[in-house]
């Protein structure tokens, strides 16, 4: 965890002389995934000081001198709030679920709502978060729940094709004993057999649709960006994304090999925002720097 804050200082002064809206968009990005990876599949401390580090960002992220629209306090949205949160945690306690990455946005959807209705960077911070996770909902609804009630696991093929089978193939050729017994599965033949079953978030399925939601709800509530814009930096995240969470399942599936699953479960829940923030940030300098001398 150390080791990752010279890293960012150097990056952070890089970027002293471009423009720095755009890269502190992508700690925001960052922060907002590694927070739910945590909070979901790893620590929750982690995950709380990273979700405040990302209000933080967004608190500082509009300048003072902006003018802010009045908003009126909404009981009807207060009330829906409420009940999102009241409602999300009873059914974890009734059920004894732990929360999940699904559980999080419907309680981070009722805060936003609550924190919408207030006025200055607080309404701005609610208004974010609120636009946020309703595209993800929405997103989440039509990639993931409705193909799955038509029986059209689109995500798992997408981790199947796109994450499991590419890196099996890539491994066998350097001399691995690994196969695919069934779709969204690696069989690891090395320090002891083991069978690793992938899900969404091994697929990278979350992070990518957090990315789309986060920018746009930033484009909405924070900083209008124009379509090309906008659009070149949804690419530039999600391409970051891809690959960060394509180099995390390779070491995963190495260290399984080599070490076995119980060692792989130790760097399983956060070697994956470490990879895309490593990723991210010169692939947001290089954008950066070329949106900065394009005429």
């Amino acid at each position: 965890m150390k080791t990752l804050f010279p890293f960012i200082f150097f990056f952070t002064k890089m970027i002293a002389s471009v423009r720095q809206r755009e890269f502190l968009l992508a700690f925001i990005v960052i922060s907002l995934i590694a927070a739910f990876i945590e909070l979901s599949y790893g620590s929750v401390y982690v995950g709380i000081a990273f979700f405040f580090l990302c209000l933080c960002l967004l608190f500082f992220t509009k300048k003072s001198s902006e003018k802010k629209e009045s908003r009126g306090r909404s009981l009807f949205l207060l009330f829906i709030g409420a009940i999102l949160i009241i409602s999300d945690i009873a059914y974890n306690f009734i059920s004894q679920s732990d929360i999940q990455t699904l559980d999080s946005m419907i309680l981070l959807l009722g805060l936003s709502l609550i924190i919408a209705n207030t006025s200055g960077k607080f309404g701005d911070i609610g208004a974010f978060g609120t636009y946020m996770c309703i595209f993800f909902l929405i997103f989440f609804a039509l990639l993931y729940i409705i193909p799955s009630k038509l029986s059209m696991n689109i995500s798992h093929y997408y981790g199947h094709y796109f994450i499991a089978l590419p890196i099996c193939s890539l491994l066998n050729i350097f001399g691995f004993d690994l196969s695919l017994p069934e779709t969204g599965t690696i069989m690891v033949n090395g320090f002891e057999r083991a069978w690793l079953k992938m899900d969404l978030a091994c697929f990278g399925w979350y992070s990518m649709i957090l990315i789309v939601s986060a920018l746009l709800s930033y484009n909405i509530t924070i900083e209008r960006f124009q379509g090309k814009k906008l659009l070149k930096m949804i690419f530039v995240m999600v391409a970051a994304s891809y690959f960060a969470n394509f180099l995390r399942v390779s070491i995963l599936v190495l260290l399984t090999y080599f070490y076995g699953v119980e060692t792989m479960m130790i760097f399983h829940s956060h070697i994956g925002w470490i990879l895309f923030a490593i990723i991210l940030l010169p692939l947001m300098y290089i954008f950066m720097r070329k949106e900065h001398t394009s005429p």
